[in-house]
């Protein structure tokens, strides 16, 4: 089942390449967004894929367009730090590329990198919006106060008091419209805390609990018990979602030699996975 979902992976990414790669080239100056410029690579691929996106673009020529257009092209390594070296966020630069059809408006163009024609290009409606996409975004909230926007990642954060400690707060959301139903989850969490912090607990020491004496015990360490377990993990962060969905990230108290403690779950469910990333 694995390498079926790879393999599916895999063959979209050659279709969306082929397809790009019949579209007419064209010259494009935008602006890359605050994430800059990335790689993935599947597993057995030796080239990675580039991948960054413009936030406001236009064919020469051509009026603004403010629908993200996001460009790949396969690179090896060598190249996709060069890339990424040069394609820094907020940069206005003229490139040569593919560029796909027209999508829905909710959607993101696509467009495949031919060459980078200039760096830094002049042009000053482009690069007003540039400044615009450096000034402070922020959204006050009753419970939380000011919210400001992480572009490189695009949440909202904010520092929150849970349970008397201080915890980051974290919304991810794909359009603005989306945080205020990623708040309606915070707000749930946080009327109820001592219920959620119960439920956290209760599910870490039962999920991970076990993996801890049987795997990652310390030479000499003694078992740990559950009241141990709990008073060693410390939460550090809560990232909520617009869809009711939350993660709870803890520092493990060296219970699992520096690995974060994640459990998520959502407001519906509870509880339902448990993990050690990092």
């Amino acid at each position: 089942m694995g390498n079926d979902v790879f393999a599916e992976i895999e063959a979209r990414e050659q279709g969306l390449f082929q397809l790009l790669g019949a579209c007419p080239v064209v010259d494009v100056t935008g602006v890359v967004s605050a994430r800059g410029a990335g790689g993935g690579k599947s597993r057995g691929e030796e080239l990675w894929t580039l991948h960054f996106e413009f936030d406001a673009w236009r064919i020469d020529g051509a009026e603004v367009q403010t629908q993200a257009l996001t460009i790949r092209r396969k690179v090896t390594d060598e190249q996709l730090r060069s890339f990424q070296e040069t394609i820094r966020p907020h940069r206005i630069l003229r490139i040569r590329v593919h560029v796909g059809p027209e999508v829905s408006a909710d959607e993101t163009r696509k467009a495949l990198l031919e060459s980078i024609i200039e760096l830094d290009a002049p042009d000053a409606e482009l690069r007003d919006h540039a400044k615009r996409m450096q000034e402070t975004v922020t959204h006050e909230d009753g419970v939380f106060g000011a919210l400001t926007l992480d572009r490189s990642v695009g949440w909202y954060t904010a520092k929150t008091a849970w349970k008397g400690n201080l915890v980051k707060l974290n919304c991810p959301v794909e359009k603005p419209e989306d945080l205020a139903d990623a708040l309606r989850t915070a707000h749930a969490l946080w009327r109820d805390q001592d219920r959620w912090k119960q439920q956290i607990g209760d599910f870490a020491v039962e999920e991970l609990l076990p993996l801890k004496n049987d795997n990652w015990l310390d030479e000499n360490e003694a078992e740990v018990t559950a009241d141990q377990f709990r008073s060693r993990m410390m939460l550090d962060a809560v990232t909520v979602y617009p869809d009711g969905s939350f993660e709870f990230w803890h520092n493990d108290g060296d219970l699992f030699w520096g690995h974060a403690i994640l459990i998520d779950g959502n407001l519906s469910e509870g509880p339902t996975g448990a993990d050690i990333p990092g």
